[in-house]
């Protein structure tokens, strides 16, 4: 019975995911990318050719300043999405993260439906994913399932209250810096949905994780999909005054003039998106939410010609600002809407 309640969740996360992505029910918050206008600079002496969309972290270099983000598995359903994202990833050279494994930890059937990443992506860069306070022993079964190359563990308060069988005690920091000493890959910490502020991205970065993933508003919200999942039980939690969007949480992140490598998620979108994302900041970025709807909605095929639009449009849009690296963007002037600007200076 655990097991089918676990992997009957999985599919209620798929299909509302969809859902909310295709019918735009995702809540709002705060100021989005479009808060972000790009200033033109100085002429440079370049061509599209002489760009380097290339990005090091997590002691690895990426082709591609952008991933697929971890979304699914534990359930037959999501055995064939994470097959077919792994062959997408495959093909157009990109890493990818699965989504928490925690399911297949409690149920071995549901190991394939995350092991299937790795048959489809053998050479690949994935991201094992569990929650805060899964232990060093559990974070070690998490790597070997897929033979992970990095492992993300989230901070998801949010997505837990929301949840009517959700954790209620999170003791998570002495976790966090047992795991990070003694995982044999890098560590990332990772919100999902609600951002970071100045202060929890110092508190998490003197933990010295490999990275942090800002997880900020306006992609897909778990914790909204938990409470339109739990019909029987009304939850009377409002969360929406609570979080950043991922524009403020990069701003965060510059504020707190942390040494943690940031990567942005929540709401990327376009790969204008990701460009603003890495102007404010961002090592690379990853989008779930987008990408997974694309799939759903069409076919691998129409996903793998996003990405490819994505790859052509990024040396066009770095010769455009005058940038021949990640590196050199985040020096692009940039404007702020007056709603992200007060936002700044209150951070």
């Amino acid at each position: 019975m655990m097991a089918t309640t676990h992997s009957n969740r999985k599919n209620e996360h798929l299909s509302l995911a969809t859902k909310f992505w295709r019918d735009q029910e995702n809540p709002v918050i705060g100021p989005g990318f479009d808060a972000v206008r790009w200033v033109p600079g100085p002429l440079k002496d370049m061509a599209v050719t002489d760009v380097q969309p290339t990005t090091h972290i997590l002691g690895a270099d990426f082709a591609w300043p952008f991933y697929i983000e971890a979304m699914t598995g534990g359930s037959v359903a999501s055995t064939k999405v994470n097959a077919d994202l792994a062959t997408v990833a495959q093909k157009m050279g990109l890493a990818m993260a699965v989504g928490s494994q925690s399911v297949a930890l409690k149920d071995s059937s549901q190991v394939e439906s995350y092991r299937v990443v790795r048959q489809n992506h053998p050479e690949g860069f994935l991201i094992a994913n569990l929650g805060a306070d899964h232990p060093i022993q559990n974070v070690q079964a998490a790597i070997d399932m897929i033979d992970a190359n990095a492992i993300e563990l989230h901070v998801n308060l949010g997505q837990e209250l929301a949840m009517a069988e959700g954790d209620r005690r999170f003791y998570w920091l002495d976790n966090l810096a047992t795991v990070i000493a003694k995982s044999p890959v890098p560590v990332i910490i990772k919100e999902v949905g609600f951002g970071m502020g100045p202060d929890l991205l110092k508190q998490l970065s003197a933990l010295k994780p490999a990275a942090i993933n800002v997880g900020g508003g306006n992609g897909t919200s778990f914790a909204q999909i938990e409470q339109r999942r739990d019909r029987q039980n009304e939850n009377p939690l409002d969360l929406s005054p609570f979080g950043l969007s991922t524009v403020e949480s990069l701003l965060a992140g510059q504020k707190a003039a942390i040494d943690s490598p940031l990567i942005a998620t929540g709401g990327i979108q376009s790969i204008n998106d990701v460009v603003t994302a890495l102007i404010l900041g961002a090592k690379t970025t990853s989008s779930a939410g987008h990408f997974l709807q694309i799939l759903m909605t069409k076919n691998p095929s129409a996903l793998q010609q996003e990405i490819e639009n994505w790859q052509q449009a990024l040396p066009e849009l770095m010769t455009l600002l005058g940038a021949k690296t990640i590196a050199d963007l985040s020096q692009v002037p940039r404007l702020y809407r007056a709603d992200l600007q007060n936002s700044s200076d209150q951070l």
